[in-house]
């Protein structure tokens, strides 16, 4: 069950698109690899969440800005999702659409994942006015595996990494073996599209 008090405020008024990324075991050197391909100024927002400590994310967070053009920021209280712009999640964050577009660290979250991919694709299958594409990379487990479905039904493209190119096949094995994802790609494959939009 989601937290109820969870205060996400997201506006899509200027955002077109919003890419979102759930990754766990094997997901720092994918997404350095993502993140590190990217011109600057893209033409969408991209917010990530991996399963990791909040000290080791602060770190990663550092990591990656040192790596592309555009800036990353670090989710730790509510900042409002801008273009062009990367979101590294400290821990489970939810989204809630208005006139503004903000996020915002969730205080109660009770679920052994942290950041909890499932809520985070959830709260994201209810955006409108906005593409949303999501991406599940390598990772044990089943976590966002079920917001990837609601993603799904919403008619976002849902994305789940390969076999061969994920470092731990878990996640998105789940996502294929249960169809929530639209697509299977490769990393790679996952660099190149992000970078066509």
């Amino acid at each position: 069950m989601l937290p109820k008090n969870c205060d996400i405020h997201l506006n899509s008024s200027k955002l077109k698109k919003l890419i979102l990324i759930g990754a766990s075991t094997g997901g720092p050197g994918l997404l350095e690899k993502i993140v590190g391909s990217l011109s600057d100024g893209i033409n969408f927002s991209i917010v990530i969440a991996q399963h990791m400590d909040a000290l080791s994310l602060s770190s990663f967070a550092k990591r990656l800005n040192r790596i592309t053009p555009n800036e990353v920021l670090f989710v730790q209280d509510t900042l409002i999702i801008e273009h062009s712009k990367i979101y590294l999640l400290e821990d489970s964050s939810y989204f809630e659409q208005n006139q503004d577009i903000y996020i915002k660290k969730c205080e109660n979250n009770k679920s052994f994942y942290h950041p909890d991919i499932d809520g985070f694709f959830s709260f994201g299958a209810k955006l409108k006015n906005v593409e949303v594409v999501a991406y599940l990379l390598s990772g044990i487990g089943q976590d966002g595996v079920k917001g990837m479905l609601e993603l799904k039904k919403a008619n976002f493209k849902t994305v789940a990494q390969d076999e061969k190119t994920s470092i731990f096949y878990g996640m998105p094995k789940s996502a294929y073996e249960l169809n929530t994802c639209s697509f299977v790609m490769s990393i790679d494959e996952i660099v190149r599209a992000i970078n066509r939009n």
